[in-house]
């Protein structure tokens, strides 16, 4: 599944935050749907456009400079745990189609 992220609403996020993993969490949050059902995510991230991705790289980058202590590598969080840059997808587009999920219902899917 296929998705386009608004920048305006993912600067937004950054913007009401306090913490970089309840960003990280709100970035999930928008592109898989029932993220609330969710327990875990057995395998994979999602994918996103290079342009978008190296715009939320910068947001979290000026977050930790913004939020001291909050992260020793700027945009580390977003490196180790976040999307994936992929050239194939426009600057905002976001696929989630290759993620394994298990519920927390505990049924386990393959894709969204």
């Amino acid at each position: 599944m296929k998705k386009i992220l608004n920048d305006e609403v993912v600067r937004g996020i950054f913007s009401s935050s306090q913490k970089e993993c309840d960003v990280l969490i709100a970035l999930f949050a928008m592109v898989i749907p029932n993220w609330d059902e969710v327990e875990y995510i057995l395998e994979g991230k999602p994918h996103m456009g290079p342009e978008g991705w190296h715009a939320i790289y910068d947001l979290f980058c000026r977050f930790n400079e913004e939020h001291p202590g909050e992260s020793i590598f700027p945009g580390g969080l977003w490196l180790s745990m976040g999307f994936i840059k992929d050239g194939s997808l426009d600057a905002w587009q976001v696929d989630c189609s290759g993620i394994k999920f298990a519920f927390k219902n505990g049924r386990a899917k393959t894709s969204i």
